[in-house]
């Protein structure tokens, strides 16, 4: 046991030797400033180099989750549901059957157009291929009979010519006979002549394009029939979900009767009603933050598509339309027509502003704060936050001058960190805000 005085001076205490050695040796290191208790080697930190970027203030909006695209199916033609196809959810596919009406009617139509085309197409076929060599033959032979017989009946009206001059026994009627079968036999050889240069010659080029112009007329008759029954397949125009059924199998529709709702929900359209004060700074092609009540901790991201420039005149909001692309998770889409939404939109002109990983600044003090490393010490920066973006905000340090770009701040091993404390870089993360 040894003995001590007491710190006001009065008396002494036994203390146990053990309890003597280790209260003196502790009092020891910190009166003499010894290594032996402050020396645990430099703290191990990330760092990443602070990013000068052009940011502006964002607000966050309220908004609606639409769909990319609706369309409601109507029939173009009168006509009964022979089979109706989907159910209100299912995917379609573009140019996926939707209805089927009865198509008997037109199917007959289009036999008859089919089987007038044929006979249309068979005429100029035949135009188009003129005389046969046989029929040539035989206007050529009906060419020859009709010289032959012109021949014989010239010869003989000369014969009675001449005997009717010389008074040689021949009648007035006789001679008056053979001119006249003279004269006919004279016709019958120009007329065959005639028809064997135009079964030669073939049809006139005016009858051929007749002919063509009717094979036109008949195909885009059989065009139109043909359109017609297209019509009576009620088709999906995109790919998406049947949002509602508006007939049934058995249903007579008329032309222009709703039959499905059809939506594309990949992308999404995010329609947000941004005030006149703000509507300023937004631009298409910005990139914004999305994040929805009904899928909690994620946020997508977005892009201004377009900004309607009519405002309602009574809440002074312009429409601005966001897309959001929504591919399927697992065979679900998180993004739902109807959701409510919430959209950062810039609400500020850009300006040119310090950004530093959000992990890097430490509440809970009169002010935020960092750690920058100067020469292996950590050195405590007190900041002013500005604007964020994603995982990113912007920063102001209290002091002019004690932060700048590319300065490397602590953003992993600074929890415990004091200012001065020397501290040794494991990992320096690349600056991508």
């Amino acid at each position: 046991m040894s003995t001590f005085p007491t710190s006001l001076g009065y008396g002494r205490l036994l203390i146990p030797s053990a309890v003597v050695s280790a209260t003196w040796l502790a009092s020891l290191l910190i009166t003499s400033g010894s290594p032996l208790l402050a020396q645990g080697g430099p703290a191990s930190v990330v760092v990443t180099a602070v990013v000068e970027k052009d940011i502006s203030a964002e607000q966050s909006f309220v908004a609606n989750v639409k769909p990319w695209r609706e369309s409601t199916i109507g029939s173009a033609v009168d006509g009964r549901v022979l089979e109706f196809m989907v159910n209100a959810g299912e995917a379609v596919t573009q140019g996926q059957s939707l209805a089927q009406l009865r198509t008997k009617t037109i199917e007959i139509e289009i036999a008859g157009a089919e089987a007038e085309l044929a006979l249309r197409e068979a005429e100029l076929a035949e135009l188009k291929n003129g005389s046969r060599p046989d029929e040539i033959k035989l206007a050529e032979a009906l060419r020859d009979v009709a010289k032959a017989n012109h021949e014989y009946a010239r010869s003989k009206m000369a014969r009675a010519e001449r005997l009717y001059n010389e008074s040689s026994g021949i009648s007035v009627d006789e001679f008056e006979s053979d001119r006249a079968a003279a004269l006919v036999a004279e016709a019958t050889m120009a007329q065959t002549e005639s028809s064997y240069r135009l079964v030669v010659e073939g049809p006139r080029q005016e009858q051929i394009a007749q002919a063509a112009a009717r094979v036109d007329m008949q195909t885009q008759t059989l065009e139109g029939l043909r359109d017609r029954r297209e019509k009576y397949t009620l088709k999906s125009p995109f790919d998406g979900f049947v949002a509602k059924e508006l007939t049934e199998t058995g249903a007579w529709v008329r032309q222009g009767d709703p039959v499905a709702t059809i939506i594309e929900i990949d992308p999404l359209e995010i329609e947000v009603y941004v005030p006149e004060a703000s509507i300023r700074f937004v631009r298409p092609g910005d990139e914004v933050v999305v994040s929805v009540e009904a899928v909690p901790g994620q946020t997508f991201h977005g892009v201004v598509d377009q900004i309607v420039p009519s405002a309602d005149p009574l809440a002074r909001t312009f429409p601005v339309r966001v897309r959001v692309e929504n591919e399927a998770v697992q065979g679900r889409h998180l993004l739902l027509p109807g959701m409510l939404a919430r959209v950062k939109l810039p609400s500020s002109e850009k300006q040119t502003r310090l950004m530093v990983p959000k992990d890097a600044i430490q509440l809970g003090g009169a002010a935020p704060t960092l750690y920058r490393v100067v020469d292996g010490k950590a050195m405590v920066v007190p900041v002013v936050m500005g604007p964020s973006q994603g995982s990113w905000v912007a920063v102001t340090s209290s002091v002019p001058g004690q932060l700048r770009a590319a300065d490397l701040v602590v953003i992993r091993g600074n929890e415990r960190l004091r200012s001065g404390q020397d501290v040794k870089i494991t990992k320096q993360q690349e600056a991508t805000p």
